[in-house]
């Protein structure tokens, strides 16, 4: 659930216990607060100061903050504070914890990608040694559709989580993917235990249209997308309807 009024916040992803893209890529931290605050932005000893932009973002009448750190090479763990001054003069500041700076996958695709641990051959191993690996960090994204593009994730099914048995070995269906977290646990082994991000996105049965934008769809020439499709996957089912993707 997305919930404010102004109030400084960070966007809904970007939480405790999160990886960030290393050196020599630049990651990007954003949220939201006043329009046109003086926003600074701390971290590793290093701060950033930007302006939030004038225009509102959404229905709350927030305003977007967005800051593009300097390349970091060092994995932390970090703590990332984020201040803007209240037209009282009162200082504000938010705080995410326990953030590395590492590699960060995005794992979609369809039930394939979204098939969890728990039901894998050598489940109960793969869970019991999860928690060997705390500088894997997990993120599950919700099933919830967007008709339009949106700013922030309509909902989450897993926060950034340190890897454990519970985080790994979550319900069925819902949480690890199986495929996401093999391949980030070998490619932490592989790489001398650098910190991995591992974002698990995937909606069994989904074409490939629904994860377009709009803009994309009508480059292709696909102006109107009208299906109502029920997905088995495993021991439960489901359907939406997605309709008029013209605007």
């Amino acid at each position: 659930m997305i919930e404010g009024n102004g109030v400084l916040r960070f966007a809904n992803y970007v939480q405790d216990h999160m990886v960030l893209q290393r050196a020599p890529q630049r990651a990007v931290v954003w949220g939201f607060g006043d329009p046109s605050a003086l926003t600074n932005l701390t971290v590793n000893d290093k701060t950033y100061t930007t302006i939030s932009r004038a225009e509102p973002a959404n229905k709350e009448n927030e305003s977007i903050w967005s800051v593009t750190l300097d390349p970091v090479s060092d994995e932390g763990p970090f703590d990332i504070h984020v201040s803007q001054p209240l037209a009282n003069g009162t200082l504000v500041t938010i705080t995410i914890q326990d953030v590395l700076f590492g590699d960060v996958w995005i794992c979609s695709g369809q039930s394939n990608m979204q098939m969890t641990v728990s039901v894998i051959f050598n489940a109960s191993e793969e869970i019991a040694n999860a928690g060997n690996y705390p500088k894997i960090r997990l993120f599950t994204v919700n099933f919830i559709e967007a008709s339009s593009p949106v700013e922030e994730l309509p909902g989450i099914l897993q926060n950034w989580s340190v890897a454990s048995p519970q985080t790994v070995g979550g319900p069925d269906w819902q949480y690890m993917s199986a495929v996401c977290w093999l391949y980030g646990r070998q490619i932490h082994q592989a790489l001398g235990g650098r910190p991995i991000g591992l974002i698990a996105t995937s909606w069994g049965g989904t074409v490939i249209e629904f994860w377009m934008p709009p803009k994309a769809l009508q480059e292709c020439n696909v102006t109107t997308l009208v299906l109502n499709m029920t997905v088995f996957c495993s021991n439960f089912a489901f359907s939406f309807y997605f309709i008029d993707v013209k605007t």
